[in-house]
């Protein structure tokens, strides 16, 4: 039978702009110009029992400038981290189009293996240079691939289509290791308040581990 066909439309679009950038002078990855740098609080407890002070409640971006010449270096390479999560309803169709661009030195930019956890994506396209409108109309709706890793080539582009049908926090990042430490990534989060028997080993850690632990252990 084969996988199954993706829905053909999408709810909401996250297009999420890869570069290589700075922060006090190291070399960092960013997503939107913002660097992940994960929270000591568990993001799973701290949503589903809403402390407001675990991480950054403002929604990260979810596009870039559209002047932005991803076949350059960046004009301003300094960037700043961040560990805001993408909230996304319960049972929508989202797209996410992987913009790559130039990094730090002229004429470079990387392959990166993107992983989703929580789901499988259809890959519906890529291509070279800055995504537009017109690409789009070149996705393969017939029989695109389903998959959970996907890969940006150099100067170019990957458009992935997914069903938020998973309740939970999942991150969506490089595979490529030190990329991910280095601030490659964002993360998901989908109807949290669905999600019951949270183990305690994931709530023991900064807020959730003073607030639950020393209660369980009393």
């Amino acid at each position: 039978m084969g996988s199954p066909k993706p829905p053909r439309n999408h709810d909401r679009r996250i297009i999420l702009l890869n570069t290589q950038n700075l922060i006090d002078g190291f070399k960092k990855w960013s997503i939107n110009n913002i660097s992940l740098h994960l929270p000591s609080t568990p993001y799973l407890g701290s949503i589903k029992y809403s402390l407001k002070t675990a991480f950054d409640n403002k929604s990260p971006p979810e596009n870039f400038a559209s002047d932005y010449d991803v076949m350059k270096p960046p004009v301003n390479p300094n960037t700043t981290t961040g560990n805001g999560v993408y909230m996304l309803p319960l049972n929508t169709v989202v797209d996410v189009i992987l913009q790559n661009a130039n990094a730090l030195e002229a004429n470079v930019s990387e392959i990166h293996p993107w992983h989703l956890h929580g789901h499988d994506f259809w890959v519906l396209g890529y291509g070279e240079g800055k995504f537009t409108k017109e690409d789009e109309k070149k996705f393969n709706l017939k029989n695109p691939p389903l998959r959970n890793t996907a890969v940006i080539f150099p100067f170019g582009w990957t458009a992935l289509r997914f069903v938020t049908d998973n309740p939970g926090v999942w991150a969506f990042h490089c595979h490529i290791e030190p990329h991910l430490h280095m601030g490659m990534g964002v993360v998901f989060a989908e109807g949290v308040q669905h999600v019951n028997g949270i183990p305690n080993q994931a709530l023991a850690c900064g807020l959730t581990g003073n607030r639950f632990m020393k209660t369980t252990q009393n």
